[in-house]
């Protein structure tokens, strides 16, 4: 089998690997926090939504916006469109990372071999996620996080790369005002990576008196601004208030550093990341050659880089909570993650005791057992094969049966006082589909949430006892 037949059954395997988390979207929920947003916001306009949120639970004024326009608020009938939102965030995702690549390598590859690229960054990370359910198939989560990365993605791609020229630098200009703002404002994590990263780029430029400090300067300006925005929100108070052991600046720091290895050692562990950066030796040979100005990057600074980002993924939950209580933004690490850990590997690969592997040239079987390595590890570890899981053993046609069944039994409760509603606990969770009757007792506010989106009394609706 010649090279290119092989990529191209690589290539339909890939697609294939992808299709089953696209069918789960097809059991997902609104759970939660999506039906206290669209209970709350009901009948409010953005302005008053907004002012009441930023002064009685977060500064996210970006993110909230959209929280009070969810499907939940698009029509009666909620599940089609809560169900299409992780389907197109995929596809977003997809091209946010296809945009990158295209921008950074500066058309060191074909559009067919950049897009297979980004094909290998979507399903790598869908593989990697720490918590996929509240990344892609909740719509609080995803919404709040995945969507900021996924502008964070453009936001890099349009200030790295080629110049532009003419009036595209203008427009470009405002374009990353614009995104600068918003991703500051969609969620804390997203705020400090992009406070980390335009003051590092700045201060950059201002060293070696290059061109384009004028608007670095300006963009960082709007994100210390968005920023200030977010932190100095009065509702962060009161959303802190919840919680004790707070502010502990060496605490967070610590237990930040310790998260950092945690993570970085599972990710580089993987067998399907171990499988693809075997796979990349050639493709570093080729950007060596194409592409020279990316290994100018100091290997050192590259190296901390992983570490820094877990760190500032993780510092804003033990600032403000005292714990690391989920792990949706530890997902903003992972998408910023792979793109470092092939960065990372070009670099080292430059270096004395691996440059001779740099060189290496696979021969089609060998990169066919490599290419087989990596589909059996990215459909059968981790995430994949927790969704095989779920969709094959029963898990999310279950959840979904149970979910629609305490749906109807709110609704028909709303349309009368006199019903009581006991909803049947969730045996056997799924994994891959938000839910948090596995983390114990289904909270009380949760349950409330969904009896005022209803129309229902909270008194109507409980859970039963275990």
């Amino acid at each position: 089998m010649n090279q290119r037949t092989l990529f191209r059954l690589f290539t339909l395997l890939l697609i294939g690997s992808l299709f089953k988390y696209l069918w789960l979207a097809g059991y997902a929920h609104p759970v939660a926090d999506d039906f206290c947003y669209a209970a709350k916001s009901r009948g409010a306009s953005l302005w008053a939504w907004s002012h009441s949120e930023w002064m009685y639970w977060n500064g996210r004024y970006a993110s909230n916006l959209l929280m009070a326009q969810g499907p939940l608020s698009w029509s009666a009938d909620l599940l089609p469109g809560y169900r299409a939102v992780p389907i197109a965030l995929m596809a977003f995702t997809f091209l946010g990372c296809w945009f990158l690549l295209r921008r950074i390598t500066r058309h060191a590859f074909t559009t067919g071999q950049e897009l297979l690229g980004a094909l290998i960054f979507l399903v790598l990370y869908l593989n990697l996620m720490p918590d996929i359910g509240e990344g892609f198939y909740w719509y609080t989560g995803a919404i709040t996080y995945q969507l900021g990365s996924i502008l964070f993605l453009v936001h890099l791609g349009l200030l790295f790369g080629e110049q532009f020229k003419g009036i595209a630098v203008a427009i470009v200009f405002l374009l990353n005002v614009l995104l600068a703002v918003i991703i500051v404002g969609m969620d804390e994590i997203h705020m400090l990576l992009m406070v980390g990263l335009h003051l590092g780029r700045t201060g950059w430029l201002l060293w070696r008196h290059s061109n384009g400090v004028f608007s670095a300067l300006v963009q960082f300006i709007a994100v210390c601004a968005g920023a200030a925005l977010m932190y100095l929100a009065p509702g962060n108070a009161v959303r802190g208030a919840m919680f004790s052991d707070t502010h502990l600046l060496f605490h967070s720091l610590g237990m930040s550093a310790l998260q950092a290895v945690r993570f970085i050692g599972i990710w580089v562990l993987s067998p399907a990341l171990l499988a693809l950066s075997a796979l990349y030796v050639p493709v570093h040979h080729m950007l060596k050659k194409r592409c020279p100005e990316m290994l100018r990057v100091s290997p050192w600074i590259a190296a901390a880089l992983p570490v820094l980002l877990v760190m500032a993924c993780t510092f804003p939950a033990y600032w403000s909570t005292g714990l690391l209580g989920q792990h949706r933004t530890i997902n903003v690490a992972c998408i910023f993650f792979v793109p470092l850990w092939f960065l990372n590997l070009s670099l080292w690969l430059e270096r004395k005791p691996l440059r001779k592997m740099a060189a290496m040239q696979l021969p089609p079987r060998m990169l066919g057992i490599g290419m087989l390595l990596a589909i059996l590890s990215l459909n059968l570890t981790h995430n994949g094969f927790a969704a095989y899981v779920d969709l094959f053993g029963g898990r999310a046609a279950n959840y979904d049966r149970v979910m629609l069944q305490r749906e109807a039994q709110v609704r028909a409760a709303a349309q009368d006082p006199a019903i009581k509603v006991t909803f049947t606990r969730l045996t056997d969770p799924p994994r891959t589909l938000p839910h948090y009757e596995g983390r114990g007792p289904l909270s009380t506010w949760m349950i409330h949430c969904e009896a005022r989106y209803f129309g229902a009394e909270e008194s109507q609706v409980g859970m039963e006892e275990n």
